[in-house]
């Protein structure tokens, strides 16, 4: 169950860095109107890409803390949430997105000119596809993983809890006690007469 658990959560951090990549390229598509691109600079201005880069990472941030929640929440307590599993599908899915955006870039040659703020922000810009997006996607499924401790601190345990009593040491009863201090419920030595 617990390999189970550990393959959902990496697989679900491959699947979400696939979305969020494809999420991004969407919402760099769409755009803003023309008239707030021509007032500060054009679209290829620093300001507005740099604006862009940090809205879309601030939208996949988001997204990704409502899956990472909803993937990394415990039902019991003894079922811890497998952040580090997450990351590491995440991590996987980024680095196909490079090597895809490696050949991508190296297959077309007008991407050679193109400046580097764009190849480091915009999000259909080849190898990175935003740079920024990759850390967006990693602090929301790290918020996750902090609410889904926290959740599981919160709910009950799964195991039997033992009585008050049971784990104090005994009290000593003295040397000229006769009752062993082995047990709880041991039984007097016989007594010599």
């Amino acid at each position: 169950m617990k390999a189970a658990r550990r393959s959902v959560a990496f697989f679900s951090g491959v699947l979400l860095y696939c979305f969020g990549a494809g999420a991004a390229m969407k919402y760099a598509n769409t755009g803003l109107p023309r008239q707030v691109y021509t007032s500060l600079g054009g679209r290829s201005s620093l300001p507005v890409m740099l604006g862009e880069a940090v809205a879309i990472a601030a939208l996949l941030f988001v997204a990704a803390a409502i899956w990472g929640y909803l993937t990394l929440r415990p039902q019991r307590r003894r079922h811890r949430p497998y952040v580090a599993w997450m990351m590491a599908g995440i991590g996987v899915a980024w680095a196909g997105w490079l090597i895809f955006g490696a050949f991508s870039f190296a297959l077309k040659p007008r991407s050679y000119s193109a400046p580097l703020q764009s190849m480091l922000l915009s999000s259909n810009a080849a190898p990175l596809f935003g740079a920024m997006n990759i850390f967006g996607v990693i602090g929301g499924v790290w918020v996750a993983g902090a609410l889904a401790k926290r959740r599981q601190v919160g709910l009950p345990t799964s195991r039997s809890r033992r009585r008050p009593g049971e784990d104090a040491p005994q009290a000593d009863a003295g040397a000229d006690s006769t009752v062993s201090t082995i047990g709880p419920h041991t039984i007097a030595p016989p007594s010599v007469h």
